[in-house]
């Protein structure tokens, strides 16, 4: 059987079906068929993830034109695993909280919110299995373009203006890229990812060089939310739908984050022609920074959501130092962490979304006492919790555990430092959501009155096969620090 087309399915099919969604504009069948789409892409993203145990690379080049000539899709153990991760969440999402479209949409609405869906899937999948660079510009405004719909559907008329100040920052962003992009194209005259690297090797204009890895390295920084470019993020995540929101938490800005690393290390062959200070001098500013701005608004913000908006913008200060070193044991844990990171955001918010709806909002009022109503939720919302501070039996121990063993053995103490106080800080935002939800007197009449209408039980399936994915990483890391360590040294070496 021939496999060789497997890398395109997760990219291909849902852009080729998006269309359908429209047209028909039923409900059910616009639900049934993006399940059916991520039921396929993921199992195609498994499968060739398999094949990597016999293989360092699995490609196609597209329309039968190889590459530099064509444009490549490309999987390897640096996206492989991602690629994977990304489908199997948009499969748990849309077959298990799918339902939660119920209080956030009209049902006349349903098909114009699957058709972005697909849409944006297909964007980001594109992003990381493509070894083309201005074919990663395309899928980056393709899913651009379904993420600034899908904002824009939330019921609260903030939603808008969230989806306009993402639109403008994501604008900025991928026109950075881009002529980051056209720039390598003048120097090399090729868009293979590849092709560009061996090319650069050679070339004798750094100044040309560094100005095209500036730009796109600002453009991708814009789309990971790195602190001071991150204000289209709390925003967004408040006022999307909640499907919406659980997942951009989970894998948006992680999609960014592979493809800077990508284009780091793969591509722009940045080590050569700065110097590795300079990028840990660069890096590291940005990463103290995210981590402090994020953790000290998480801790003063008054709505949960905005929260652990804030808090993401400092876990992707975590994932910037393990890449700012440069090491196989930093970018391993900056691998790690995406993954890591990303189930437990997920999680997290699965929690947050449902509770807000339920008890009429996310302010922190709202969610004062709910461990005596909802006291399985409030337990497993206080373990993702745990997971953000890195205790020991959670995903979030295990990548920081490691990043800061890495610095430690490289003598970067400050930074292995800042880690530990992030935890701290975590700490610090995490208890005031603790002492809220068991400490408080709790509204019992406004949240059981609104409990009924909710689709409780997919829910809790959805939630307990998240945790259980978050344990099973936390004790077996073949899945993200295997994959992750051979992943950087092929990037490094």
């Amino acid at each position: 059987m021939n496999i060789d087309f497997l890398p395109i399915i997760p990219a291909v099919l849902p852009l080729a079906l998006a269309p359908l969604c429209l047209l028909i504009k039923h409900s059910l069948f616009c639900w049934l068929l993006t399940v059916v789409t991520m039921v396929i892409s993921c199992a195609t993203s498994f499968f060739t993830l398999g094949q990597l145990s016999t293989q360092d690379e699995l490609t196609y080049p597209f329309g039968g034109w190889d590459a530099p000539v064509g444009i490549e899709y490309s999987i390897d153990h640096l996206n492989g695993v991602l690629l994977f991760f990304i489908s199997g969440i948009g499969l748990l999402f849309t077959l298990l909280y799918s339902g939660s479209l119920r209080w956030d949409l009209k049902g006349s609405r349903h098909y114009f919110f699957y058709t972005a869906f697909l849409l944006t899937f297909a964007g980001l999948a594109g992003v990381i299995a493509t070894a083309d660079a201005f074919n990663a510009f395309v899928f980056i405004e393709i899913s651009s373009l379904g993420m600034y719909i899908l904002i824009a559907l939330g019921k609260d008329k903030r939603a808008l203006l969230a989806s306009y100040k993402y639109l403008i920052f994501g604008t900025i962003g991928a026109t950075f890229f881009v002529l980051g992009v056209g720039i390598l194209f003048v120097l090399t005259g090729s868009l293979n990812f590849l092709d560009i690297s061996n090319r650069l090797e050679g070339l004798e204009q750094p100044t040309a060089h560094f100005t095209a890895m500036s730009f796109i390295i600002i453009g991708l920084l814009i789309k990971s939310a790195i602190f001071p470019l991150h204000a289209w993020l709390p925003a967004s995540y408040k006022y999307a739908p909640a499907l919406v929101t659980c997942f951009f938490s989970a894998i948006s800005t992680k999609v960014s984050l592979y493809l800077l690393i990508r284009m780091l290390f793969d591509v722009g062959n940045v080590n050569s022609l700065i110097g590795r200070p300079i990028i840990e001098d660069i890096f590291f500013f940005l990463a103290l920074a995210s981590i402090f701005f994020g953790s000290f608004a998480a801790y003063f913000e008054t709505d949960i959501k905005k929260l652990f908006a804030y808090s993401s913008i400092s876990q992707v200060g975590i994932i910037l130092i393990g890449v700012s070193v440069a090491t196989v044991d930093g970018i391993t844990a900056s691998l790690a962490h995406i993954i890591n990171h990303g189930l437990t955001k997920g999680f997290i918010f699965v929690i947050v979304c449902f509770l807000g709806s339920a008890l009429g909002g996310t302010a922190f009022k709202r969610f004062s006492g709910i461990g005596r109503v909802y006291p399985v939720l409030s337990g497993l919302l206080v373990f993702g919790c745990l997971s953000l501070i890195g205790v020991p039996g959670t995903p979030g121990f295990i990548s920081k555990f490691t990043l800061i063993s890495s610095l430690i053995s490289s003598g970067n103490f400050i930074l292995a430092f800042s880690v530990l106080l992030l935890s701290i800080l975590t700490v610090a935002y995490c208890w005031r959501i603790v002492e809220l939800i068991y400490f408080g007197e709790p509204d019992v009449n406004s949240a059981m009155r609104r409990d009924n209408d909710i689709q409780i039980i997919p829910v809790y399936i959805l939630l307990f096969v998240l945790a259980a994915c978050m344990i099973y990483v936390s004790f077996d890391t073949t899945f993200t620090i295997g994959y992750a360590k051979i992943a950087a040294e092929q990037l490094l070496f």
